[in-house]
């Protein structure tokens, strides 16, 4: 999906990153490893009429001009089934519009909140079965067992101005899900006449940095969270890392030039990298099961200088390009990395449409600027750099100048940023914290998620980290979902039996599907850094024919400029306070 974009691009940004959503098949429930289970809790009935809660005041929330716009019963089909919710709408002042699904004859008083993605700006229905697709058949979900909320994080999508306000920035950054979960608690003591047992968060894109800033900073809102290829690092992701994936494509090196590498291309390259490292498993199914343990080099399918075709080979300046994009960009003068991560090895077949046109190389020139890396740089562009002596663009982002961290980047990181790694607050109040991350990510780079892991256990211990966090990586899935791997996962029955029962999570089962959502093969997938390893007989599309591996590869993050981002700091604030 590719839709036109208007100059800051909020509400196409918002439908691009539906996957926030609809495609967190990865935060799955009911199919799982091993024995994990939640708390028995019986259904709860509704202790009065739905249209009742439309006269609840939530101005101690929102503050003064908070209402409930409505309150009616609606039903939703999950899984060929209908359920019913009192589904509730209204606003949190100034102007987050949200809307809680409370199931009215099937709650087993668990709540949870669904992050939104890109630069959020519309309201997802949290009755709807696009949005319980993060449940891969998991019956807690499915049959309604969950009251559910969704925000559009206080700004509408069809409007450019909240960028530059001063709230809508801070409702934007941290505090529209808060509040509206604060609304969906006390909508739930109303309805049902008690509180919620167990209350999560789930969130893929920005609604995994959503997912963190929750841990951060309201460590006492979640019992337990799923956070999804977190945009954790928002300033950096969404200046210099997409910035830099438009200018190592221009043929001029800037935003004026056109795109030197095409769809058929980055199709070539893949299938070339697959051909070298694909397998790591030990299964010929073409995954890379660690792509830093993938030494590649594309300049080894690069044209003869006198080859007459160029169609099944890389030219010397798509070469480049690939290199460019793989390394990312270094200080001129300290040859220090400017990013801790780029596009790793085994995702370019999902670079198309983000770092490369959905066109091939014989279609003709397609401007840079047509570029999904260059349209979410240039919708974020308030966000990250309100308050900076000038305006830089795209083509004066400091990418061989680590002073632009300082110089740019610093003033907003603690306000847009989740990037803190001391969560020593969130595991105190019995937390528990899901992180996973696709290694063919084509929009953020899982080696920022590993980082952020990294800086957890150097700032908490790693047997600290151990008690309450776990990471999960997975092999030739995409963004939020999609790919060549096994993009189904059960990760909420996990967190679940985490939070309720106390059993830590394992090895956990992952799908791939037909059509029909037939499972057609499983594979586990271990806790970082273990690797799930063909035992060498037996069907290889059978989960049970694997066994945890050790890690193939040891090194740490490497060393990069913006390192510091990832130590602890104390989270910044503007606007109307949240309660």
């Amino acid at each position: 999906m590719r839709p036109s974009f208007s100059r800051l691009h909020l509400q196409p940004l918002w439908l691009l990153f539906l996957s926030a959503l609809a495609l967190l098949a990865l935060a799955a429930c009911g199919g799982g490893g091993g024995t994990s289970a939640a708390a028995t809790l019986p259904i709860v009935a509704p202790k009065v009429d739905c249209s009742t809660l439309a006269s609840l005041d939530i101005t101690d929330i929102g503050g003064s001009g908070s209402t409930i716009t409505s309150a009616t019963v609606t039903s939703s089909t999950l899984n060929g089934t209908a359920v019913q919710f009192c589904k509730v709408t209204g606003t949190l002042a100034p102007s987050n519009t949200f809307q809680i699904a409370l199931p009215v004859s099937t709650w087993t008083q668990r709540f949870a909140e669904l992050g939104c993605g890109g630069l959020c700006g519309n309201v997802s229905d949290p009755s709807a079965q696009s949005s319980f697709s993060f449940s891969y058949s998991c019956p807690l979900v499915q049959t309604g067992g969950f009251v559910t909320a969704a925000t559009d994080m206080g700004h509408s999508g069809q409007s450019s101005s909240w960028a530059s306000n001063t709230q809508q920035q801070a409702d934007f950054a941290y505090r529209g899900q808060h509040i509206t979960t604060l609304a969906a608690k006390k909508l739930i003591q109303a309805y049902y006449g008690q509180a919620q047992q167990y209350s999560y968060f789930i969130g893929c894109s920005d609604g995994g940095r959503e997912a963190l800033m929750a841990a951060q900073r309201y460590p006492n809102d979640y019992n337990g969270i799923i956070a999804g290829a977190p945009a954790a690092h928002f300033q950096i992701q969404n200046s210099l890392y997409h910035g830099w994936n438009v200018i190592a494509q221009s043929t001029t090196g800037d935003s004026t030039g056109n795109a030197t590498l095409y769809a058929d291309k980055a199709t070539l390259l893949h299938k070339a990298v697959v051909a070298a490292c694909g397998g790591q498993s030990g299964a010929p199914d073409g995954l890379l099961a660690d792509p830093r343990a993938c030494s590649f080099d594309p300049a080894s399918i690069e044209c003869a200088a006198n080859a007459t075709s160029t169609s099944q080979c890389l030219t010397a300046a798509e070469v480049a390009t690939a290199g460019k994009i793989y390394g990312g960009p270094m200080d001129a003068t300290t040859g220090q990395r400017m990013l801790v991560g780029s596009p790793l090895l085994g995702s370019e077949a999902n670079w198309i449409g983000v770092e490369v046109p959905t066109t091939a190389s014989t279609a003709g020139p397609t401007p840079v600027t047509g570029l999904f890396s260059d349209l979410i740089v240039t919708g974020a562009y308030n966000l990250i750099f309100t308050g900076s002596p000038t305006m830089p663009t795209i083509d004066t982002f400091g990418y061989h100048d680590a002073s632009f961290y300082a110089n740019y980047l610093t003033a907003r990181h603690a306000l847009n940023d989740a990037t803190n790694p001391d969560l020593s607050a969130f595991q105190k109040a019995g937390g528990k914290l899901i992180l996973w991350h696709g290694w063919a990510d084509q929009h953020i780079s899982p080696r920022y998620t590993i980082d952020y892991y990294e800086s957890m256990q150097s700032t908490m211990g790693a047997a600290n980290v151990d008690q309450f966090a776990r990471l999960y990586l997975v092999p030739g899935v995409g963004h939020c979902g999609g790919g060549e791997g096994f993009p189904n996962i059960d990760l909420v029955s996990q967190v679940t039996a985490w939070a309720e029962g106390g059993t830590a999570p394992d090895a956990v089962t992952s799908y791939q599907t037909d059509s029909a959502s037939n499972v057609t093969a499983t594979r586990p997938v271990y806790p970082y850094p273990a690797v799930a390893m063909y035992s060498g007989s037996g069907d290889w599309h059978s989960g049970s024919n694997f066994t945890r591996g050790a890690a193939l590869y040891t090194g740490k993050s490497p060393s990069w400029a913006g390192a510091a981002f990832y130590a602890p700091y104390t989270a910044a604030v503007q606007g109307v306070a949240a309660p």
